[in-house]
């Protein structure tokens, strides 16, 4: 499914407001650490064919190489370039040896298209295994996009529709299908933090307004609530919570104000609202620190009409002022539709934050070069130091940008 962000972006709406809601995290353009931290899995243009695949970046060594291409032609193509994927999307295996890598698009016998999964050995030599099952309906793919990849020990968790789920086992490919026919709205499911197990996310209309956010059973799809806010989402809604699921947290722009909530054990324990100086700015995702004290998010912030900046804060659940990094300060004025491909990814031990410009650059109006990177960010150096490394625009890219 080759498609411009507008395109995407139309695709998104088609799928409810829930969908919405929750796409700016489940979207899962963050980069992904592996299980001891010392490798990331990130998007990556490839210098050649020009289109994005998947790379590793070795912390140690400090050097990157490409794991992971995808192209296809569409019907009727008038290029004999191919054009890049709309999402590539891909998470590290709890067992640290392989590597899940997903995308829809073209494929199988039907229009709607197909979903496919990669698992790509790291360590050892071993076959590589891809699975494509086609899409059983034309939002089927639009919910695959809408959904995190949910890893559960050596499984994956996708939603088919609003209340349908479906779990593919990567060691044999067997895919099981769930439907929560006693469900009281629109379901959406998130992974935990540790890659273990699947958190749900309910939101209930009837009999009254809420928001039920709970443990899903990797075994029997069977659900156990955690805990009841009466936070209603809304687009610009993210959310981020701890391994054990007793802390919630909702942060929301508005008017350049960010608005935070954090409930624990279905009570709010701390509010706040954080002036951000801006007049317009725009969250990624969100992600809780290993301390619990403060949510740590990507931003978008419009400098003027003509150019937007990106970054990372961090709120403390405190009065302390928000601490923030910006790191591409002159990008096209497009932050509220593209911050959502603008994520973060927290490392295992707590300490490192990895983000991605990718697909920042993968637009008509790409940003610049040198703002097209890998940023990791020491959030145990006081003074937050950042490493940058650079993703090479293929030729094509640099001959836009100039």
């Amino acid at each position: 499914m080759n498609m411009t962000k507008e395109k995407r972006n139309a695709a998104l709406a088609s799928v409810g407001l829930l969908a919405l809601s929750i796409y700016v995290m489940a979207c899962n353009s963050s980069p992904s650490f592996s299980p001891d931290d010392t490798k990331v899995l990130y998007p990556a243009f490839d210098p050649v064919t020009g289109v994005i695949g998947m790379s590793v970046y070795d912390r140690e060594a400090g050097s990157s190489e490409m794991l992971f291409l995808l192209a296809g032609y569409d019907h009727g193509s008038q290029t004999n370039t191919p054009p890049c994927p709309a999402l590539l999307r891909g998470q590290w295996l709890p067992s640290g040896k392989d590597v899940v890598i997903a995308y829809v698009g073209p494929g199988g016998n039907n229009k709607e298209g197909a979903i496919t999964l990669s698992v790509i050995p790291w360590a050892g030599r071993k076959p590589v295994k891809t699975l494509l099952s086609e899409c059983d309906t034309e939002k089927a793919g639009e919910f695959f996009m809408t959904s995190p990849l949910c890893v559960a020990g050596e499984r994956l968790f996708y939603r088919g529709g609003p209340n349908q789920l479906f779990r593919i086992d990567l060691r044999t490919f067997t895919r099981t299908e769930h439907e929560f026919e006693d469900a009281q709205g629109d379901m959406a499911i998130y992974p935990a933090p540790d890659g273990r197990g699947v958190f749900y996310l309910e939101q209930q209309t009837d009999p009254k307004e809420q928001t039920v956010f709970g443990w899903l059973d990797p075994e029997t799809f069977s659900r156990t609530a955690l805990m009841t806010t009466t936070n209603r989402l809304r687009d610009e809604t993210s959310i981020a919570y701890d391994r054990q699921g007793r802390t919630l947290a909702y942060l929301e722009a508005d008017d350049g104000i960010a608005n935070l909530t954090v409930w624990r054990d279905s009570q709010v324990a701390f509010s706040r609202s954080v002036d951000t100086q801006s007049e317009k700015l725009a969250f990624g995702n969100a992600i809780l620190t290993a301390s619990g004290k403060s949510v740590l998010a990507t931003f978008a912030r419009a400098n003027g009409t003509n150019a937007t900046s990106y970054g990372l804060m961090e709120i403390p659940f405190s009065d302390a002022p928000a601490r923030e990094v910006t790191f591409i300060q002159e990008a096209p004025a497009n932050g509220e539709d593209s911050v959502g491909y603008f994520q973060a990814a927290l490392s295992h031990d707590g300490k490192t934050v990895a983000i991605a410009s990718t697909y920042l650059g993968a637009g008509d109006k790409g940003i610049k070069p040198e703002d097209c990177a890998l940023f990791l960010v020491e959030l145990s150096n006081p003074d937050w130091m950042v490493t940058k490394v650079p993703i090479p625009m293929p030729a094509r890219k640099l001959a836009e940008s100039q």
